[in-house]
C-alpha cells in the first residue's frame, strides 16, 4: 500500500491577508457563490453525513459489481468544477507519456476517494461537518479499510448542486494538506499551455519591464523558472516568473502576445491571487506596508490600485495613502475596487527551469 504522496507542484507565494489588510480566507475554487437553491432538508449536518456514507456505499458497490454503463463515482458525486478539471486531467494523461497525475510509485494509480485504502470494505469514520454559507460544507473524517485500522485523515469541501451535496475538493491532510483540485488544475493547465509555449520568446521584453520597475539595467535582471497559471480562468495563461534567490517574482499577462506586468514582488512583498485579480503585499521600508492590486479580465489589467500605510514609532497608523492608476482615491473608493477582486484563492503551478 502507498504510504506517501509525491508533491509535483511548487506552490506560489500566498499570504493570508488581502489587499489593504482586509481579512480574507483563501479558497481553492474559482466559483464561490452557489446559485442552486438549498432546501432546509439539505442544510443539516445529518444530510451531509448521509451523503458521505452514500459515496463509500457506491464506491464499494462499484468495486464489487463494476458496470461501465452506470456513472463513475466522479460523475455521481463530484461537483461540476471537480468533474470538469478531472476530465481535463484525464485528457492530458491520454496525450502524454508521463504516467499520469495519480500515478505514484509502482503500485498503480492512487484513488482520490480512498487514498491507499482498498482492502475489503472501505468506509468513512468519525465524520465531522462544518456547515458554511451558500450551500457549502467542510467535512473531515478517517477513511478506513480492513487493514488500515487507524484510518487516513481526509478533508472534503462540499457544495449543493443539482439538489444534492456534491464533493468539490478532496484534501489529503496527512500529506501537508495536499489539495487535489488545485494541483489537478495546475497539472491540466500546464499540459494544455506549456506544450506550445516558448518562454524565450517573451524573456527579453519581461526583463526590460522588470528592470524599469526596479530602476536597474536589463542585464541585472535574471529569471530562473516559470510556471503557467490561468488567473481569470479565461483559457489564456498568465506567466509566473521567479528569481530563485527569492528576491523577485513577477506575474505577466501575455494577452495579445505582448507581456505586461500584472503583479510583482520584490524583497519583503509576496504574490497572491483572487478570483478576479492578482497583487503583491508586504513591507516597503521601516514602518511601511504596501499592497498593490490589479483587476484582471480577459488576461488583461482592468485597473490597478494601491495602498501605502505608514506607522509611527508607537506602532499606530500615521498615514494611509490610496491610489487608483497613480491618482489618489478615498478609502470608500478603494474598498469598492477591492470588493471586485472577489475571494482570495490558492493557485499552484508546475515550475520549469529557464536556462
Amino acid at each position: 500500500m502507498k504510504k506517501t504522496l509525491s508533491f509535483l507542484f511548487a506552490l506560489l507565494a500566498l499570504p493570508m491577508t488581502a489587499c489593504g489588510y482586509h481579512a480574507s480566507t483563501p479558497v481553492s475554487v474559482s466559483e464561490t457563490v452557489v446559485t442552486d437553491e438549498v432546501p432546509d432538508s439539505l442544510n443539516t449536518e445529518e444530510a451531509v453525513i448521509r451523503q458521505v456514507d452514500a459515496v463509500y456505499d457506491y464506491w464499494n458497490a462499484m468495486r464489487m459489481h463494476y458496470d461501465e454503463d452506470v456513472p463513475t463515482i466522479d460523475e455521481r458525486f463530484g461537483s461540476r468544477e471537480w468533474l470538469r478539471v478531472r476530465r481535463e486531467v484525464e485528457a492530458i494523461d491520454r496525450e502524454c507519456e508521463c504516467g499520469g497525475f495519480f500515478d505514484f510509485g509502482d503500485e498503480g494509480p492512487l484513488d482520490a476517494w480512498t487514498y491507499d485504502c482498498y482492502e475489503g470494505y472501505v468506509s468513512a469514520n468519525d465524520i465531522q461537518v462544518q456547515l458554511q454559507p451558500n450551500g457549502m460544507a467542510e467535512v473531515r473524517f478517517l477513511v478506513k479499510d480492513a487493514v488500515t485500522i487507524n484510518g487516513i485523515p481526509i478533508r472534503w469541501l462540499m457544495r449543493v448542486e443539482d439538489g444534492q451535496w456534491r464533493v468539490h475538493d478532496i484534501i489529503f491532510e496527512q500529506d501537508n494538506n495536499y489539495d487535489l483540485l488545485m494541483n489537478m488544475r495546475a497539472y491540466a493547465d500546464d499540459g494544455k499551455f506549456n506544450k506550445n509555449f516558448n518562454i524565450y520568446k517573451y524573456l527579453s521584453a519581461m526583463k526590460v519591464q522588470v528592470a524599469r520597475l526596479q530602476g536597474v539595467s536589463k542585464d541585472d535582471i535574471s529569471f530562473d523558472a516559470y510556471g503557467l497559471v490561468d488567473v481569470d480562468l479565461d483559457g489564456t495563461p498568465e506567466v509566473f516568473v521567479q528569481n530563485k534567490s527569492g528576491f523577485y517574482n513577477v506575474v505577466f499577462s501575455i494577452a495579445g502576445d505582448k507581456p505586461s506586468v500584472l503583479a510583482n514582488s520584490f524583497g519583503a512583498t509576496d504574490i497572491y491571487f483572487f478570483e478576479h485579480g492578482v497583487g503583491a503585499q508586504g513591507g516597503c521600508g521601516t514602518g511601511c506596508m504596501m499592497s498593490d492590486c490589479t483587476l484582471v479580465k480577459d488576461s488583461k489589467a482592468v485597473v490597478s490600485f494601491r495602498t501605502i500605510d505608514e506607522y509611527g514609532m508607537d506602532g499606530e497608523l500615521a498615514l494611509s495613502t490610496k491610489t487608483r492608476n497613480g491618482k489618489k482615491i478615498t478609502a470608500e473608493e478603494y474598498d469598492k475596487l477591492f470588493a471586485q477582486l472577489g475571494a482570495q484563492i490558492d493557485l499552484s503551478a508546475i515550475m520549469h527551469d529557464i536556462e
